[in-house]
């Protein structure tokens, strides 16, 4: 950083972008070679063979012949980092873990799945992947899919939503540094923090606006059930009443909304809808509005309250191999009428549940096409790295879940039923549009 007043010697502009070209060049050049030989994340999960040590001379190291392509691979990938940690001009910005780094991450960047990631011992540490029930941060959860860092949806009285974070928002800034080619996990990793730090996000609203916004980070006890509407019916009128578009209160009808899957949604879902059945309730809304997934298992056993029997998903793997998850009796919630409300931050756990319902005939969506985010993802651990201290992981897209009549979800979403958008215009001027018709499918008319 120069000081004012003082002088400091700088290389030309030319010269600058002529280093800067060569190091991005040669790099492009290892993640290209690592692809091309078949350094994929399979051998980068379970080879046995240790990297070869780097020669200090420079000269670089060569591998032993009839070793296997894996470890050639690994060999030559040494040698090259070798060569620019000691020969280049800019050695001093290319380092072990940045040669590392930079392929591992080419070889995934190569697939073109943002579902795919490379996850630092760092971002592990962060807990970047956690989908329990209490954590530390501002409460929200993003995507990249977009191609930007975009978040899905501010989880209910979360720090980010009371701070005026929407769904829809894209982060262009997190405390000043651009998020240009950021990963959602990145994101994640810098947005993150502890109980009363702050983080200061610059973010692009849905209108088009542009907005800096600091929020409080804090301990988000997520609570995943709620009885009152999320958002006001009729704005400035309604409170958290259920009302229907003449402002009536609504009593023949039961109102319950899913914000995400953790395991503890299960037990919050029964508490909250243990006696629903036995009420006399005409119909339910179901509303998984900005709900951006979670846990497989608590979307399927969530699933399996609302249904007897029936296909709830199935999963398709890389081999072309389908499971199938299959509904058990005794539910809570088997025989009543239902409406699903969804819209296009609706992801993952959300439209599993929502076409596992609609497919067996148990319920109506209402609302936009859902997100489209129906991969399966395992996280698999790293060993071979030598280092103590971890290795960290790749987050691999293993299949695709499919509904019970066999649609991909995918890049495609869920359509609804009725579809019935509303915008931040429609909402202020005419209420809660969408849970209008809810109650009127339920009500028959």
């Amino acid at each position: 950083m120069d000081v004012p007043g003082q002088q400091s010697i700088q290389p030309g502009f030319v010269e600058r972008f002529t280093r800067g070209a060569v190091v991005a060049f040669l790099l492009l050049a290892i993640l290209t070679l690592a692809f091309a030989l078949g350094w994929g994340t399979k051998e980068l999960r379970t080879s046995d063979t240790p990297a070869s040590a780097v020669d200090p001379s420079g000269q670089g190291s060569s591998a032993t012949p009839g070793t296997s392509g894996s470890a050639q691979t690994s060999a030559l990938i040494d040698e090259v980092c070798g060569v620019l940690e000691t020969q280049h001009v800019d050695r001093n910005t290319i380092t072990p873990q940045s040669c590392r780094d930079a392929a591992i991450n080419g070889i995934i960047t190569s697939l073109n799945d943002p579902h795919t990631s490379y996850i630092s011992p760092a971002d592990l540490a962060s807990g970047a992947l956690d989908m329990g029930s209490t954590y530390q941060g501002i409460g929200a959860s993003v995507s990249d899919k977009s191609g930007q860092v975009q978040i899905v949806a501010p989880f209910r009285d979360s720090p980010a939503e009371k701070a005026g974070i929407e769904a829809g928002d894209i982060i262009l800034e997190v405390d000043g540094q651009r998020t240009d080619g950021w990963s959602d996990q990145e994101a994640v990793q810098h947005i993150r923090g502890v109980k009363g730090t702050s983080v200061t996000l610059k973010v692009q609203h849905q209108g088009g606006q542009t907005e800096t916004i600091t929020v409080v980070r804090g301990d988000i006890q997520i609570q995943s059930v709620y009885r009152q509407p999320n958002l006001e019916i009729i704005p400035g009128e309604s409170g958290e009443n259920l009302v229907d578009r003449e402002g009536n209160q609504v009593t023949d009808l039961v109102y319950v909304n899913i914000s995400q899957f953790h395991e503890n949604t299960l037990n919050e879902f029964r508490t909250h809808m243990k006696d629903v059945e036995k009420s006399g309730a005409k119909g339910l809304i179901l509303d998984l509005r900005s709900n951006p997934g979670g846990l497989l298992d608590a979307t399927v056993s969530i699933a399996d309250e609302f249904l007897d029997k029936g296909t709830i998903l199935s999963e398709v793997d890389a081999n072309g191999k389908s499971q199938s998850w299959t509904a058990k009796s005794g539910g809570l919630l088997t025989r009543i009428p239902i409406v699903v409300l969804q819209d296009q931050s609706s992801a993952s756990g959300s439209e599993v549940l929502a076409s596992a319902l609609r497919d067996n005939g148990r319920a109506t969506i209402v609302g936009t096409r859902s997100f489209g985010k129906g991969t399966v993802n395992q996280l698999m651990p790293l060993k071979n790295c030598g280092d103590p201290k971890g290795c960290g992981a790749v987050y691999v897209a293993v299949g695709r879940w499919l509904t019970p009549k066999g649609a991909q979800i995918e890049g495609v979403g869920v359509k609804p039923d009725v579809e019935l958008p509303m915008s931040r215009d429609d909402y202020v001027n005419g209420g809660d549009v969408q849970m209008f018709k809810a109650i009127d499918i339920l009500r028959g008319k």
